[in-house]
């Protein structure tokens, strides 16, 4: 991961690792957005209470 952000630090220019972080941080909320679509996709029933 370190050496991907590296690259792209020198892809776009920036002088600071932290700010090339601040363009490629994914916030906690929308990481957990992706994955609960993710898996609703693989089973729909998912979050849906015992019966």
């Amino acid at each position: 991961m370190v050496q991907e952000l590296k690259i792209i630090q020198h892809q776009v220019g920036h002088s600071y690792a932290s700010t090339t972080a601040i363009y490629t941080h994914v916030s906690d909320e929308f990481r957990n957005q992706l994955v609960r679509a993710a898996l609703a996709k693989r089973d729909p029933d998912i979050w849906e209470s015992p019966k």
